[in-house]
């Protein structure tokens, strides 16, 4: 054995008893068996995603100039679901295979972050340092819910943070020696990142920015490798912009065009607030509260050292320290949120997928800050134990009524001689209803629209999303749909106070029960659901 591993096994057996490394074993086999638990329908997002995918990539390309994302993963998706089909299970397994392979990388980004600031790596505190932050990176990636809930569903986030995971190695790997090979490997990373999600610009905005800041400061102190390192790092960013130009006109047009209808710019303080809480869990009190814990993580692993007698200090010119990490995320946040502002576009927490890798590693630093073995483990077991919250609550939530509603449907299709007409109010609600119905072998049998434009339930148009909507007539859109219907049972699914749609849908129903008289319901709202607003299906018998 090589003295190094003399030295980390003797380390490990000092520090590390049999139950604690039974724990972390069991805590990560834990987070990847929550990554692929059965979670139900597909709901709007998921939907989308699938329906945009299953179109093959020119279908696809065509499909997201209404949508508002970059292709990669609709791609990715299509290409999934050839091998393994398109029930929800399988296709959220894509993002979970995606999960799961993100957390060895994190072990590596761990070690990486402590290891390049060590003065004597070979000393036996130094690769206890480095190995419990290794393995903090570890568990807290395994059972973050953000990152459990994301590597759950069928959207490009979890892809998100395995090629920023993968960056990072490569930007490490890149100052520390600079070779064409790791340039070339960072570039198309980053072109990857770029054609997954548009918050990949602001981060590689930023860390453009800090490579060019690199560079300069290195130029003035005559560091020659540092310079060429830091060169390097910023022409893998401009080929991977190159790369992206060809999508430019699209990213164009969306911007122009589709916007965010279904929310409101956010306050910078309401940014990190709302980011810090969806991270830990959401709406979940445990989670909410472990998030502070974090937070605090975020400080010592920014911040904190030990001192002799094992007491915690703060200070500027601690080592090791993550305070290129937390420059990073504070400049790309500060950047997307300009960029929100200006454009007025919403905020949601799942764009923070491309911060989250790196958060966690700050956090896995402030964790192995901790060197009191007693204390580390306490925080880490109350950390873990307001994570395992959050994660039960989000397997137990219910994303979608889509499954009842389209139950609810083949029953009355099956008591009807003639199949019936589903109205859906408004539109967004029509993917996630369609694919229950597909999954049923229903939607041959029945006729399915939306509204406002009486078009096909597997998409929405969000090109001026909110001025069609201000446009639609309600009484007129009612008298068309039963026109269609020509005599038929019409079962109407709809949801109330949609935002751009604030009092339409009632007005449709209205509309529908001055013809048809009153409704049967068929299935009550469940104001349970988290992802979708709650839908109500009504019958209308014809006269």
């Amino acid at each position: 054995m090589s003295p190094r591993g003399d030295i980390e096994a003797a380390a490990q057996n000092r520090n590390t008893p049999w139950w604690v490394s039974a724990g972390v074993v069991a805590a990560v086999i834990a987070g990847v068996i929550a990554r692929f638990v059965p979670r139900g329908e597909l709901w709007l997002d998921e939907a989308l995603s699938a329906n945009i995918a299953e179109l093959g990539p020119a279908g696809a390309v065509d499909a997201l100039r209404r949508d508002g994302h970059p292709p990669l993963f609709y791609w990715l998706l299509d290409a999934w679901s050839s091998l393994v089909g398109d029930s929800p299970w399988a296709l959220r397994s894509l993002s979970g295979l995606i999960g799961v392979a993100t957390l060895p990388l994190m072990w590596l980004a761990g070690r990486r972050l402590v290891e390049r600031q060590l003065v004597d790596p070979q000393s036996a505190d130094s690769v206890d340092r480095t190995r419990q932050t290794a393995t903090a990176a570890v568990v807290i990636t395994a059972l973050l819910p953000f990152t459990v809930r994301y590597s759950s569903e069928t959207r490009m986030y979890a892809l998100v943070m395995l090629l920023v995971v993968i960056g990072y190695l490569l930007l490490d790997a890149q100052l520390r020696t600079p070779r064409w090979w790791t340039v070339a490997a960072l570039a198309v990373t980053a072109s990857a990142l770029l054609w997954s999600h548009y918050w990949a610009i602001w981060l590689l905005g930023a860390l453009g920015a800090g490579a060019l800041v690199l560079a300069w400061r290195a130029h003035r102190s005559g560091n020659l490798h540092q310079r060429t390192a830091a060169l390097g790092v910023a022409g893998a960013l401009v080929i991977a912009g190159l790369s992206f130009l060809p999508w430019l006109p699209t990213l164009l047009y969306q911007g122009a065009n589709t916007g965010t209808p279904w929310g409101d710019t956010v306050r910078p303080a309401t940014l990190a607030v709302l980011g810090m809480i969806y991270l830990a869990g959401g709406a979940v009190a445990e989670p909410q509260l472990v998030a502070y814990l974090f937070a605090g993580l975020l400080v010592l692993g920014l911040l904190g050292t030990t001192n002799n007698r094992g007491r915690i200090e703060l200070g500027l010119r601690v080592t090791p320290n993550a305070k290129p990490e937390a420059v990073l995320v504070v400049v790309t946040m500060a950047i997307a949120w300009a960029a929100a502002f200006a454009s007025r576009s919403a905020f949601a927490a799942r764009y923070l997928a491309v911060l989250v890798p790196i958060v966690v590693l700050i956090a896995a630093l402030g964790l192995s800050a901790i060197r009191n073995d007693r204390w580390r483990r306490v925080v880490a077991v109350v950390l873990l134990a307001g994570f395992s919250v959050g994660i039960v609550a989000e397997i137990a939530r219910e994303r979608t009524q889509a499954g009842d509603i389209a139950d609810a449907v083949v029953a009355a299709a099956a008591e009807s001689s003639e199949p019936p007409f589903l109205v859906i109010c408004p539109d967004q609600n029509g993917p996630s209803i369609e694919r229950a119905l597909r999954s049923r072998g229903a939607t041959g049998t029945v006729a399915i629209v939306t509204y406002p434009a009486l078009g096909d339930p597997r998409f929405v148009d969000w090109v001026d999303y909110a001025a069609r909507n201000a446009a639609a007539e309600p009484a007129s859109i009612a008298a068309r749909a039963l026109k269609q219907a020509a005599g038929r049972t019409v079962l109407y699914a709809y949801t109330g106070n949609y935002r751009t749609l604030e009092g339409q849908c009632e007005a449709t129903l209205q509309a529908l029960a001055t013809v048809r008289g009153a409704p049967a319901v068929l299935v009550p709202p469940n104001e349970r659901n988290e992802d979708e607003p709650a839908i109500e299906l009504l019958r209308f018998d014809p006269q």
